[in-house]
């Protein structure tokens, strides 16, 4: 070890950085965080900082680099974002206070999925960390440390593991070495997840003992009865304890669900239907942005949760039903009831950072605005006119919302009105709360004052009209008389010096007020951290409660939210049972509808079901832009806004309960993992058919496009096949294969075929959207290539192409080389006299569309046609 790296706080910070190893250590020292050693090198090309050294110039000098403290958590954040660890290593002491070395210790540890503060958080949506263990069945557990939040489920393969995980979209995933084979399968399904493996495996009885440790005795076994999801759970409490460096944290109960009691979205579907992000990867455009009208951020966790899980449980579907129409019957309940609520913070947030002691003054604030808000939302929902209200809202009989009163009543008188940022900064308290603080505070405002009252009190009792009270740095505050008035001294009085014109004293009510106001800055700041402290603790000891509160509150708000869409936007309640049909009349897309100008979208009615004379699989036909990808997603989105509890766009609804929703439409490729776009189609084609069941929804376009026409037309006719046959789900399979529409008659009546319409008028296309019965005519191919700008050449060409195809005359279409011919010979010979391509192709121009170019690029064409004849 060089020599620089042998001084004190050089040992106290390799100390630091043996116990964190795999974290970026940032060491406090004064003002600023340091780094060192390789980690500088790290931190300083992350963060574009300048990288300096220790001892610099010295043969052992040590690189370094380092950010200002009061900026550190902004760093911190952009250290999260790129995937690093960090190590927060604080100075345990005023450094003017301690002689020798500060003594230092690591605080907190930050990873990407443990949130450090505010910065570092989305505020509508969850902040998970992720863990998966066991060897199969996996366990999966999510913690939230923002929120207190920890659940866990148990999938029965890695499939469902690596679907649930991105279902969760966690910030960070943490695989135990038994799962290892999960994180490659995650990493691709979450690529913005930081995956991490874990060494060492985790026994029944160390998973329990650190739950044990967190939530009490038996209470994880109680809760949960699968012992990989414990294993996973441990995991991440295991985790949070280590970056609360022991300290306990705010995680009150495990939550256990089977990944059957929700309705099945994997990634796939997620992306397919844009549920929670748009093609763009942005929210804008989402069908959650779409419906979000809530006004807290734990009603917008809440409503994303939903939405991502939605419920299979047809009577708990139904009670969230009966919350959204309470308030789309109650419209003044409704808008009384948000506009109170919008009054409210993050109170569940706030409860976390009360328990973890990491409450700012002006999160205080914000927790007693909140709680102001309280009493007057009790009355709106006391005086909702609507008989059955409370019971729709939760609320049992003679239970009345908890308004949490004594806490407001708490912070009422203890903080003051308008709080400064940090407790440092005075002036966190209310005047009147604390006698000690107001008689600090009062020295430290009027200092001068109580000393002219105590000069002047001094000169009426001893009878010196020429006292004076006096103050200098050598001496400090002293009594002064002159030789005319010695005699009167009093005697308790202490003689200081002798002047000239007389003497100094001093006396215990000199003494007290001079060191009073020598400290009162001091004791005041003092004092002031003591009582914020305590009021800290005190509400702290209400967090379980707070958050209950906040549960509520984010239940009512998504109600009322979901109630305000259904309102805005014409809705209606959507009727839930255990049939096997799907009835919507004027179905609508909710997003679509939005995009398309007022009163353009054409809703659409679709009758599916599972039994006797019901068809259960639709083949849908129809030119390209139609609308046959919007009305598939639009089936598959209202039966998951029906069952996360929401009204739905349609005009009327009946929905038999799904166990799962799975899509393939779109077209897209992944070339990092250097795969086409028939390889991603037939993965997830593959993915669906081997998770459907007889319950489930499964919508399909375009399948087996990406390949030749006949493997293609295979591959779909086969897929169509065993969805009717084998799987006997409820399907819709949109596709350009006309032969397949054939299924049709060959399945009546369980099978049926049909149309998006379309009309071709003097050669533009007009997409009518309505659905028909029956397989459309024609795919308007030529006309949509129109639409899209292709030149008008190229389109004369294909037109008489087709035209020649469609006579079976393909073979002698272009030139006569040997070459064409082979490429178009799945059709018919051709005719004795075929006509001259230039021709065919002059006919089918459009000449008023011509432009000048188009018109050169044409001629050019024509000649090279009849050159080659």
């Amino acid at each position: 070890m060089s020599k620089s790296a042998q001084t004190p706080v050089m040992r106290q910070y390799l100390a630091a950085k043996a116990a964190h190893a795999d974290a970026l250590l940032l060491f406090r020292m004064g003002d600023f965080y340091e780094l060192f050693f390789e980690d500088a090198v790290v931190a300083a090309r992350a963060l574009d900082l300048t990288l300096t050294a220790r001892n610099k110039g010295a043969a052992d000098e040590i690189p370094m680099a380092g950010v200002p403290h009061h900026a550190a958590s902004a760093y911190v954040q952009r250290l999260l974002e790129q995937g690093f660890k960090v190590a927060i290593c604080e100075q345990m002491a005023d450094p003017s206070k301690v002689k020798g070395i500060v003594p230092r210790e690591v605080v907190r540890v930050v990873t990407p999925g443990l949130a450090y503060d505010d910065a570092s958080l989305d505020a509508r949506r969850n902040h998970f960390l992720v863990a998966v263990d066991g060897a199969g069945p996996f366990g999966v557990a999510a913690l939230d440390l923002s929120t207190g939040e920890l659940t866990a489920c148990e999938a029965a393969d890695a499939a469902s593991a690596i679907s649930e995980m991105a279902r969760l979209d966690p910030r960070e995933a943490i695989v135990g070495p038994a799962a290892e084979g999960i994180a490659k399968g995650l990493a691709e399904a979450s690529p913005k997840t930081v995956v991490r493996g874990l060494t060492g495996e985790m026994t029944d009885a160390e998973a329990d003992a650190v739950l044990d440790a967190q939530l009490g005795a038996g209470e994880a076994r109680a809760s949960c009865p699968s012992a990989a999801g414990r294993w996973a759970a441990a995991r991440c409490v295991a985790m949070a304890r280590a970056s609360e460096a022991g300290r306990p944290i705010p995680v009150a109960r495990l939550a256990f669900y089977a990944l059957g009691d929700t309705l099945v979205l994997d990634e796939a579907t997620h992306a397919h239907l844009e549920l929670v992000r748009a093609a763009d990867g942005g929210e804008r455009g989402s069908l959650l942005a779409q419906i979000d009208a809530t006004v807290t951020a734990p009603a917008a966790r809440l409503l994303r949760r939903r939405l991502l899980a939605p419920l299979t449980s047809i009577a708990d579907i139904r009670r969230r039903h009966d919350a959204v129409e309470l308030f789309v019957g109650q419209p003044g309940t409704r808008r009384e009831l948000r506009g109170r609520l919008a009054e409210i913070g993050d109170v569940e947030r706030l409860a976390v950072k009360l328990a973890l002691d990491r409450a700012a003054p002006r999160d205080l604030a914000a927790l007693r605005r909140s709680l102001a808000a309280l009493p007057l939302l009790a009355v709106a929902i006391d005086q909702c006119p609507e008989p059955g209200a409370r019971e729709a809202l939760g609320l049992g009989p003679g239970e009345a919302l908890d308004a949490c009163a004594d806490l407001h009543e708490l912070l009422a008188r203890a903080v003051a009105d308008e709080p400064p940022a940090r407790v440092a900064d005075g002036g966190v308290i209310r005047d009147g709360f604390d006698p000690e603080l107001d008689e600090a505070r009062e020295l430290m405002r009027g200092g001068q004052r109580l000393i002219v009252e105590l000069e002047t009190r001094l000169r009426e009792s001893a009878n010196i009209p020429s006292l004076k009270l006096r103050f200098t740095r050598v001496f400090g505050w002293y009594i002064e008389v002159t030789r005319s008035h010695l005699v009167k001294a009093p005697s308790e009085w202490r003689r200081k010096q002798t002047i000239a014109s007389g003497e100094r004293f001093t006396c215990d009510a000199l003494d007290t007020l001079a060191d009073k106001l020598a400290h009162a800055e001091d004791r005041a700041s003092s004092r002031e951290g003591e009582l914020y402290a305590a009021t800290v603790r005190d509400l702290a000891r209400h967090a379980e409660r707070l958050r209950a509160l906040a549960a509520r509150l984010a239940a009512w708000d998504v109600a009322a939210g979901l109630a305000e869409v259904a309102h805005r936007d014409d809705w209606t309640r959507p009727v839930v049972d255990d049939s096997n049909d799907l009835l919507l009349e004027d179905a609508r897309h909710p997003v679509v509808e939005k995009l398309a100008a007022a009163g353009h979208f054409v809703p659409n009615d679709v009758n599916l079901g599972v039994g006797e004379g019901k068809a259960r699989l639709w083949l849908v036909t129809g030119p390209n832009m139609a609308g046959k990808s919007t009305l598939m997603r639009q089936t598959a989105i209202t039966v998951i806004l029906a069952q996360m509890g929401a009204f739905v766009p349609a005009r009327s609804a009946r929905i038999g309960v799904v166990d799962r929703v799975l899509t393939r439409v779109g077209a897209s490729d992944n070339l990092s993992r250097g795969e086409s776009t028939f390889m991603v189609e037939m993965k997830e084609t593959a993915h669906v058919l081997r998770g459907a069941t007889r319950r489930s929804l499964v919508v399909l376009d375009e399948i087996g496009r990406g390949t030749s026409t006949y493997d293609g037309l295979a591959i779909a006719w086969a897929v169509a096949e065993h969805l009717h046959d084998t799987i006997a789900c409820r399907a819709m399979f949109a596709t350009h294969y006309h032969e397949l529409t054939e299924l049709a008659s060959s399945r009546a009546p369980t099978c049926e075929s049909w149309s998006v319409s379309a009309r071709e008028h003097d050669g533009d296309i007009v997409f009518l959207h309505r659905l028909q019965r029956g397989a459309a005519s024609r795919s308007y191919g030529i006309a949509c290539a129109r639409l899209a700008g292709v030149p008008e050449p190229v389109l004369a060409r294909a037109r008489a192409l087709l035209g020649e195809l469609e006579r079976g005359t393909a073979g002698s279409v272009g030139s006569r080389s040997r070459t064409e011919r082979a490429q178009l010979g799945l059709f018919e010979a051709a005719a004795q006299s075929p006509p001259h391509p230039a021709l065919e192709s002059l006919r089918s121009v459009d000449v008023d569309r011509l432009t000048p170019l188009e018109a050169l690029q044409l001629v050019a064409s024509l000649k090279k046609m009849a050159a080659a004849r």
